[in-house]
């Protein structure tokens, strides 16, 4: 059985951190802080942490960092140790180093997770050198993958960096489709020490090159929420427009309220949808130019930006060109609805006006009529004033007028009907 050294393990876990998160993190890193000795950059964003821990007389190097890249929060966790083992025993090692991470816990979220939606993804690293790199079988790296991430691999590719041996490891997403961002592991065999070293002084790249993976991986997953949302809101959202005559003021109005929201969070989304577009093409441009100038012989990184291009990217403009229609239809709906509701409200307030019209009209005249019997000729104060010619007269002249003025009213709107 051929020797393995120096096992090393790496994770790369990336977040958008959200306010809400940004307290809880800051007293992550304070504890540990308190705990082990530490080097701060100039930036108070960034953080050295290093410590060593003794395990059956074993020395184990940790050293964590957070680093602010771009929009985003690198949390590396690196755990190492100088020391010779059989290969049959990495197994048991990579999962002895795995368990000495401490990582954030937010609230009920998995450790490592600062949020939800800004969480974008992990990847673990395990680098070795050996001067028999053919021990190293497909069953070692199934074996490596079910120890990190507990469940067996469904890809693989095998390639070749730094004269090293790389078998790459993941999972599909089996809600939305795509690989799963929490399932990403590279295995690194080196054939010696001095490769070993020069490959270490390719982390910074790595920094970069997986962030840019895992926000192509992010975006994807959220365009294909974006798409399951939408269709969603179409369907509920879209009214018949045939039966729209046959309902009342009441009801237009709420349905021009309700489509209304819908067509508010329609544009909304749909514009979140080509965002995550516009997302994908920039950190694929990114991804490539990283390989392109610091990854030229891991030509295995180009299948990455194969399965975006065939698939993310097909996908992601499928989805927006069979949405996109779907808000002018909304449109054409809403604005119909909104010029039925505003007839219907004209027509009320019209027929509003007719009616304090008729009974000005009316009331006017009841009391100039009344004004001048009762100028002409007192009432008796005997008779109730109900009975006085006063009040009948001016009763009758009221209604007359009123529906005199009824009629003069008709007879404009049939005539400005007929124009």
């Amino acid at each position: 059985m051929s020797k393995i050294n120096y096992p090393t393990l790496d994770l790369f876990i990336y977040n958008r951190t959200p306010e809400s998160a940004q307290q809880k993190y800051e007293n992550y890193w304070n504890d540990l802080d308190s705990k082990h000795q530490t080097e701060k950059k100039e930036s108070t964003s960034n953080y050295k942490i290093f410590c060593q821990t003794e395990e059956k007389d074993e020395q184990i190097d940790i050293y964590y960092l957070r680093k602010s890249i771009q929009d985003t929060y690198l949390l590396y966790y690196n755990c190492s140790q100088d020391k010779e083992y059989e290969l049959s025993q990495l197994t048991h090692v990579i999962t002895k180093l795995k368990n000495l991470a401490v990582l954030p816990q937010i609230e009920k979220l998995d450790p490592g997770k600062l949020s939800q939606n800004g969480y974008l993804g992990k990847t673990w690293m395990i680098s070795i050198w050996t001067n028999d790199s053919n021990e190293f079988t497909q069953d070692v790296a199934a074996n490596l993958y079910h120890c990190l991430i507990n469940r067996k691999h469904q890809h693989q590719q095998v390639g070749k960096f730094l004269g090293a041996e790389v078998w790459e490891m993941w999972c599909e997403d089996t809600e939305w489709g795509g690989i799963d961002k929490d399932s990403h592991v590279m295995a690194i065999v080196y054939p010696d020490e001095s490769k070993f070293a020069r490959g270490a002084k390719y982390y910074e790249y790595w920094y970069d090159l997986l962030l840019y993976r895992h926000k192509i991986i992010w975006a994807y997953q959220n365009g294909r929420k974006l798409k399951s949302q939408l269709s969603e809101q179409y369907d509920k959202s879209l009214i018949d427009s045939t039966g729209l005559s046959d309902k009342g003021f009441a009801q237009l109005k709420k349905d021009l309220q309700q489509n209304t929201n819908c067509l508010t969070t329609y544009v909304r989304n749909i514009n979140l949808l080509e965002t995550q577009q516009h997302t994908i093409e920039v950190n694929l441009r990114n991804y490539e130019k990283t390989c392109e100038y610091e990854f030229k012989t891991a030509t295995f990184l180009e299948k990455f930006s194969q399965i975006v291009k065939q698939k993310y990217q097909t996908q992601l403009e499928k989805d927006y060109l069979g949405l996109n229609p779907g808000l002018a239809i909304l449109e054409n709906v809403t604005s119909t609805i909104r010029g039925m509701v505003e007839i219907e409200q004209a027509q009320q307030e019209r027929n509003l006006n007719n009616t304090v019209a008729i009974f000005g009209v009316g009331l006017a005249t009841s009391q100039l009529t009344s004004a001048v019997i009762l100028d002409q000729k007192s009432p008796n104060k005997d008779i109730p004033f109900y009975n006085t010619t006063a009040f009948k007269s001016s009763v009758s002249w009221g209604i007359a007028a009123s529906f005199f003025m009824w009629i003069f009213l008709y007879l404009i709107r049939s005539f400005q009907g007929k124009r």
